[in-house]
């Protein structure tokens, strides 16, 4: 009985501390998402003045312009006529963007989840010709740690990015 008693103590005991809270998402990860209206998606993509690179992605080179992908905010395009003084020309805006490719003076990007089309063949005035919608998935955060953010997040919100807490 003795035994009996101790036993069952050990085990409530071992049960009570083999218990731990599982950490949330946002204690897990380093990044939060950067949120965007689908309604205000389908009106983000547009020219702005050339700025400064922040986080460099993909390079594309069409005609005498390079195109290289500031990744999650737009493209930055430079006119490359001159190889020996490239001058950026202008920013075209397109949250979410990771990549994108160039086929006919036509443009084609993802805006986050969807898949832009925009006329370059009278730059610097551009028309988005195309969306198609909910193409691809939310992107993930850098750090991989992809779960947790939908059922916290305000409906009809898009993940058009990610930044370090």
């Amino acid at each position: 009985m003795k035994y009996m008693r101790i036993t069952a103590i050990f085990i409530i005991a071992l049960l009570a501390t083999s218990f731990s809270r599982e950490p949330s998402f946002e204690e897990m990860s380093a990044y939060k998402p950067v949120l965007l209206k689908k309604s205000d998606l389908a009106v983000s993509v547009f020219m702005m003045e050339a700025k400064e690179f922040e986080n460099p992605g993909k390079i594309y080179l069409y005609g005498s312009n390079i195109y290289i992908v500031d990744l999650y905010k737009g493209i930055h395009v430079i006119d490359n006529a001159d190889p020996y003084n490239p001058q950026k020309t202008g920013f075209l805006h397109i949250p979410g963007v990771m990549d994108l490719a160039i086929r006919d003076s036509v443009l084609y990007a993802d805006n986050a989840i969807d898949l832009v089309s925009v006329d370059i063949r009278n730059y610097p005035q551009i028309e988005v010709i195309d969306r198609t919608q909910d193409v691809f998935p939310e992107p993930s955060p850098p750090d991989l740690i992809g779960f947790g953010w939908n059922y916290r997040r305000p409906e009809n919100t898009v993940i058009v990015g990610w930044v370090k807490k």
